[in-house]
């Protein structure tokens, strides 16, 4: 099925239409109502109705004419730099699109390489487990690689899963007050010292991982991590109990992701076991 989504702006319950926004793209272009409305083949008459509307509706200031012609204001160029935006976000893109964290970055960087040089075109994202999978949601991407197994557990009814490898974290224990990464297995690692309940406190979140090499603050760190020499996370220690998958979850069914998966394995630190 061919069906595309458009732009609908709501403002205070008025929509402003998709075609009303392709006028006001279009008079920000030519400079002249004029010309503008031939080129999305209205009548000017019929254009100017459309910027009438876009304005009682925006209930703002949007177009500026003169005997030189029109031009946008500050709001209808915001409007429109809006517009633009929320429309690149609806635009499909025929290329591989996957993600990760620092903690997986090594080994996605490597699949996608490997694809790329077999021909398959990827786009790669680097973030946080929370917002890579609000992009797969929204479908903005393929197939994101989970550091944190609960996030795996509690998608898992919704998308599919594959395992690509397994790590384990590390705790250096310097006192109750602890810094938290902003990646790896976190909440696996605090519900630990939560169900025990061993005192501690959070006071900073981390997102480099190399700073976690100058603080005094205890964290828990992947050990994948300190194996490929990305932090050095001195005196910390393993922690059996906290063996965890490394997860694929994909939102679509695309050729390429499993050849992307197969990549994503080989290039794991760690093999499953």
């Amino acid at each position: 099925m061919d069906a595309r989504p458009r732009i609908v702006f709501v403002s205070e319950g008025k929509e402003i239409t998709h075609r009303q926004m392709e006028a006001l793209a279009a008079l920000n272009e030519a400079g002249s109502m004029k010309k503008a409305a031939e080129s999305i083949g209205v009548s000017t008459p019929v254009l100017h109705k459309y910027v009438r509307d876009i304005e009682d509706k925006a209930d703002a200031s949007l177009v500026i004419s003169n005997s030189k012609g029109s031009r946008l204001t500050d709001s209808g160029l915001e409007l429109l730099r809006r517009f633009r935006a929320y429309e690149l976000r609806l635009k499909d893109e025929d290329v591989l699109r996957v993600a990760g964290t620092v903690v997986s970055e090594k080994c996605l960087l490597t699949a996608a390489t490997e694809l790329s040089d077999a021909g398959t075109p990827c786009h790669v994202t680097i973030s946080t487990d929370d917002v890579n999978l609000r992009l797969l949601e929204e479908r903005r991407l393929d197939c994101v690689l989970v550091d944190d197994a609960m996030f795996a557990m509690e998608r898992s009814p919704d998308l599919q899963s594959a395992e690509i490898g397994s790590d384990m974290l590390l705790l250096k224990d310097t006192g109750p007050r602890y810094a938290r990464l902003g990646f790896g297995a976190q909440r696996l690692a605090f519900r630990y010292l939560d169900e025990r309940e061993i005192p501690h406190d959070v006071v900073r979140t981390i997102f480099e991982p190399s700073m976690i090499d100058r603080t005094d603050l205890s964290y828990f760190v992947n050990k994948s991590l300190v194996r490929e020499g990305i932090v050095e996370a001195d005196g910390a220690k393993d922690q059996l109990w906290s063996i965890h998958s490394i997860m694929a979850l994909t939102a679509t069914d695309r050729d390429d992701l499993a050849a992307f998966l197969e990549e994503a394995r080989e290039a794991w630190i760690y093999r499953k076991g």
